[in-house]
């Protein structure tokens, strides 16, 4: 446990500083552009997402699986595979967006003017440096450097609060480049580092050769599954995404995509200081764990660290909602309250989804992830689009439009995380102790305390939220017995004293 508790605070730090920064480039977008505004940076960042995703192939998660599974020549004939693999979907996808930038401007902007068209096909650019940095970032993390991920997740995001302003200032008087501008910016930036990091750490050699070299045959073949599950998923999930996003266009506006994207912006945030910080470390001790035996010690210390690490910052958000969209955006998204309060639920979920897809991934396992996200995002649209639509009423259980979103995201979310446990049960033999069992519902009950006293406060309750607050953050301590916490002591003491 302590391992991975050393693990986060190396780049805890790091998660914790963009995080605060990313927060701070969204309140001045909201602030300058509004709810109308930021739902349209959403849509180009739906459309970044989409080819980013599929133009990896066999994701970054392949990369890292194969390339820290094998060492010396098996590990050059897996970089050769993976730089033409990068290659051709870069081509490919930057060709299809091209084409396809008129078809996406009238059916998912709703809006087939030039200058929509021309931002669309301007977003090769962004796209092309995306997937070269996260390529680039792969090698890293398979390095084990972190504090190289560090520094460049920390000036990405220093990046993007710098230009925040100026571009939103752009984008506010009609200049819609200036949405691309604010996509691009940071992910240039860590490429800018990621090429130094590459280079300082000896992959380059290998990256440079590997054009003058044809991939062997059953290094592909190793890649091949995880692009079927990623371009066959991806196409799916993808497809969900934008039309979801559409459909809150076509019978709300961009200002109610706006709130929907402000909800989804801070519910990922909540989970991105972690994810950041023991994903790095996950997915290459697992691809490394052969023995059973080893894995499952080795989850069933890391789970409850991750619930009990999840579950004070989402009952933070829990308790204090109010106060966090009034000073992270504005008072104009305070409506996004009934949404996001099922999201910020659903956030233990999405942290054991997230653990248990890494176990997956590193076990040779991505079909069976795959299943589960397409299950989650077909699901979750089919129900949102029926709201939206009007062919389910959320009236008769009580439930506003915005409000049944978040519960069909809360209630989908826990229908994958059923999955997912009965694939690795199945697939890979993990089974978690019952002690792991007990500290998630210890979790899971401290946010439905949380969520019970903010549900439908528009302004904080400090008198009974600070206390709860406090209680709920000092949680974490349970799960160290004496001795644990002697070293935790004792690990403090030594990275203060540096």
């Amino acid at each position: 446990m302590l391992t991975l508790l050393r693990a986060i605070a190396t780049t805890g730090g790091a998660s914790g500083i963009s995080m605060l920064l990313g927060l701070l480039t969204n309140k001045i977008i909201a602030v300058v552009l509004g709810p109308s505004g930021v739902g349209l940076l959403a849509s180009f960042r739906a459309i970044q997402d989409v080819v980013t995703g599929l133009g990896s192939l066999g994701g970054t998660a392949a990369q890292v699986q194969a390339l820290s599974s094998v060492t010396g020549e098996a590990r050059r004939r897996r970089v050769i595979a993976c730089v033409w693999l990068t290659l051709t979907g870069m081509v490919v996808f930057s060709t299809g967006l091209l084409v396809a930038a008129p078809a996406i401007a009238e059916h998912f902007f709703r809006d087939p003017s030039a200058e929509i068209v021309v931002a669309v096909r301007c977003m090769v650019v962004s796209f092309s440096v995306s997937l070269g940095a996260a390529i680039a970032l792969g090698f890293v993390n398979v390095s084990g450097a972190i504090g190289w991920m560090a520094l460049a997740q920390i000036a990405a995001s220093v990046a993007s609060l710098v230009a925040a302003w100026p571009l939103a200032t752009l984008a506010g008087q009609g200049h819609l480049l200036a949405y691309v501008g604010m996509i691009a910016t940071p992910v240039a930036i860590q490429l800018a580092i990621a090429v130094i990091m590459t280079f300082r750490l000896g992959w380059m050699p290998q990256i440079a050769a590997a054009f003058r070299q044809r991939p062997a045959r059953a290094d592909i073949k190793h890649f091949l599954v995880y692009f079927v599950a990623n371009v066959g998923g991806g196409l799916i999930t993808s497809s969900c995404a934008l039309i979801l996003r559409a459909t809150i266009i076509e019978t709300s506006d961009q200002a109610t995509n706006g709130l929907f994207q402000a909800s989804w912006t801070l519910t990922q945030q909540n989970l991105t200081l972690l994810m950041a910080s023991f994903g790095t470390y996950l997915l290459p001790a697992l691809s490394a764990a052969h023995d059973v035996e080893e894995r499952r010690r080795f989850l069933d210390e890391t789970i409850p660290v991750i619930i009990m690490l999840t579950v004070p910052m989402a009952a933070v958000g829990l308790l204090f909602m109010p106060l966090v969209l009034r000073l992270l955006y504005s008072a104009a998204f305070l409506p996004a309250i009934e949404l996001l309060r099922w999201m910020l639920l659903a956030n233990l979920f999405s942290a054991l989804v997230a653990v248990l897809v890494v176990l997956l991934l590193a076990r040779g396992r991505p079909l069976a992830s795959a299943v589960t996200e397409v299950m989650w995002h077909v699901g979750f649209t089919a129900a949102s689009v029926a709201v939206l639509t009007g062919v389910v009423d959320p009236a008769w259980v009580g439930l506003g439009r915005l409000e049944a979103l978040g519960a069909a995201f809360f209630l989908f979310h826990g229908l994958r995380l059923a999955c997912l446990l009965v694939f690795c049960r199945t697939k890979v033999s993990y089974v978690p102790a019952r002690r792991v069992w007990l500290v998630g519902a210890l979790g899971f009950s401290l946010l439905l305390i949380a969520a019970w006293i903010g549900w439908s406060a528009q302004d904080v309750n400090w008198a009974v939220s600070v206390p709860a607050a406090m209680v709920i953050c000092a949680s974490p301590l349970l799960l160290l017995n004496r001795a644990r916490f002697r070293r935790l002591l004792g690990l403090v003491r030594a990275y203060v004293a540096r």
